[in-house]
């Protein structure tokens, strides 16, 4: 409540609070360790061994916190996971970044690290769709494919020996996005996941929920339907493409890419986890009240998220017992 800077009237701020108060006593009945503030004690098995982790120290004998955050356990690993921090890859993660720079046989992208990312001419797929070798005229056309301030969607590939981190966009889901909307969250707020590509066939859009905190909502690429389209394929839909390639959005599309933008944000400001479910029952919420896409930034249909949510998890506590 305190970090939330919304005009909410007397009923509305009370109305929000009990959601919250409700929220808060779900989760910690679920896991009362699970988040930790400076100086927390972290419940352990002393008498198994464990290894302390990032943000965990001994202090009288005692595991104890030195970040606020979320206590992950990885084996034997204890470990906090501090929250508003920046984002921190790691291997295969699915990212979304933007180019700031075109430097030889590499493009420089920017994805909420510490460093520019790097991605290699030679880690992404050609237009042609044909694998060989990289020419010099494929370096002489890298702006062709991307330029500055375009948005990839790209997969982190490894790390190199000075820390910086190398992309890769080998598949045909990955690559250039267009006629869409892009939304920079906290990166703690997009959990790992087996499927961040989302397709909602119901609104003809794509969803990408980057690790990063970088969210695509555009209009439905077929391309990137599988994770594997050959020569023949690839030309033939690229031939329907062009064919049925506009250069404006419909209204209607707009529209739809917009209120579910507007859905992430509030749940961004509420502090939920962003996942393809949630924002689909925001969506649907906002539809079924008949809410305009600009009044969905309101202060009332905040308090109604958080009481849907609410709800929603008192729901399922009670199915789970």
């Amino acid at each position: 409540m305190r970090g939330l800077k919304l005009p909410l009237s007397q009923t509305q701020r009370v109305r929000l609070q009990r959601a919250f108060e409700k929220l808060q006593s779900l989760s910690a009945k679920a896991n009362s360790d699970a988040s930790v503030t400076v100086a927390d004690a972290i419940p352990v098995n002393y008498e198994d061994a464990f290894l302390k982790g990032y943000g965990t120290t001994d202090l009288n004998g005692e595991l104890v916190a030195t970040v606020c955050g979320v206590v992950e356990r990885v084996n034997k690993l204890v470990y906090v996971r501090a929250l508003r921090a920046r984002y921190k890859p790691e291997v295969g993660d699915v990212v979304v970044g933007r180019v700031v720079e075109v430097a030889q046989k590499r493009w420089r992208l920017e994805i909420n690290f510490s460093q520019d990312a790097v991605l290699m001419l030679s880690s992404m797929n050609m237009p042609d769709g044909i694998q060989r070798r990289r020419t010099a005229l494929d370096e002489l056309n890298m702006r062709s494919i991307f330029e500055e301030n375009d948005i990839v969607c790209a997969e982190v590939r490894n790390f190199q020996h000075d820390g910086s981190l190398q992309l890769q966009a080998r598949s045909q889901k990955y690559g250039k996005l267009e006629k869409g909307e892009l939304l920079i969250i906290d990166p703690y707020l997009v959990r790992k996941s087996k499927q961040h590509f989302h397709h909602l066939e119901q609104f003809g859009i794509d969803l990408i929920l980057g690790r990063n905190g970088y969210i695509w909502i555009g209009e439905h690429v077929e391309a990137r339907d599988s994770m594997v389209i050959d020569q023949a394929k690839s030309i033939e839909q690229s031939t329907v493409v062009e064919g049925i390639n506009r250069a404006y959005t419909p209204l209607e599309m707009r529209q739809n890419i917009c209120r579910i933008a507007n859905a992430i944000r509030v749940l961004t400001i509420l502090g939920f986890n962003v996942d393809l479910n949630l924002i689909m029952e925001t969506v649907e919420l906002s539809s079924s009240l008949k809410i305009d896409i600009h009044d969905m930034l309101g202060s009332e249909f905040h308090v109604l998220v958080a009481e849907m949510e609410a709800e929603r998890r008192s729901l399922t506590t009670k199915r789970k017992r």
